[in-house]
């Protein structure tokens, strides 16, 4: 068994009025016996700066509450698994929010920024933390900072390996620098979703959940969430 896997990435990152561009380019060649991760030059892979929304345009929507931080990251790989190559994009967008005493953490894999004006909106009306309901819904960008989610289908895992329907495991590769794992796919059967019950928007302080039933809006601890 001889593995050669090459990463070719640039990331651009804005963060406290200072724009970071990173760029990375490196080799991982796995036997049997041995994981040897160094950098290679980029060659005639470097690639073409990511966008960044205007960061004006970016604030002016977030028309209520505090910002206390905001970080925008938007990256751009080629992968080459032995002779399988293809191209990754990502984006994140980072928001921590405060109003009174409640800080809420918002983490969104596009830049979504009506979405964050929502949040901004709907906490403006939040109470005081008390228990919630019995059950729940939990928005996708909360369920994806609460636990790690598997690859979407469609993607290819960290050897190039199409994500299809009827897999149960992927290789989980977060850097070229460290050996890939295998892990099991997820999967829900029941797709169907109560829209009347309350919904949890945001993560507050870490540890609790920002609930919003359409009248009130309060935190709640995270382990009584259901």
């Amino acid at each position: 068994m001889r593995e050669v896997y090459r990463k070719f990435g640039r990331v651009m990152r804005w963060e406290n009025g200072v724009e970071i561009d990173v760029t990375e380019s490196g080799e991982a060649i796995e036997t049997a016996d041995t994981f040897i991760a160094t950098p290679i030059p980029a060659e005639d892979r470097r690639l073409a700066c990511p966008d960044l929304p205007d960061i004006g345009q970016a604030r002016a929507p977030i028309l209520h509450g505090t910002v206390e931080r905001l970080i925008l990251i938007h990256g751009i790989a080629i992968h080459q698994f032995n002779d399988i190559e293809w191209r990754e994009e990502t984006k994140r967008l980072h928001v921590a929010l405060t109003h009174n005493r409640i800080r809420v953490i918002i983490d969104l894999d596009d830049f979504d920024f009506d979405l964050v004006r929502h949040i901004a909106d709907r906490l403006q009306h939040a109470t005081s933390e008390r228990e919630a309901p019995k059950r729940i819904r939990i928005a996708p960008h909360v369920a994806r900072a609460i636990e790690i989610s598997s690859p979407a289908a469609g993607g290819r895992d960290g050897k190039g390996q199409l994500i299809e329907e009827g897999r149960s495991t992927y290789w989980y590769r977060p850097s070229y620098r460290v050996r890939p794992i295998l892990k099991a796919l997820s999967k829900c059967e029941n797709t169907e979703v109560d829209q009347s019950l309350p919904q949890a928007i945001a993560i507050v302080d870490g540890n609790r959940l920002l609930i919003d039933d359409g009248d009130s809006v309060y935190p709640a601890p995270r382990q009584t969430a259901r």
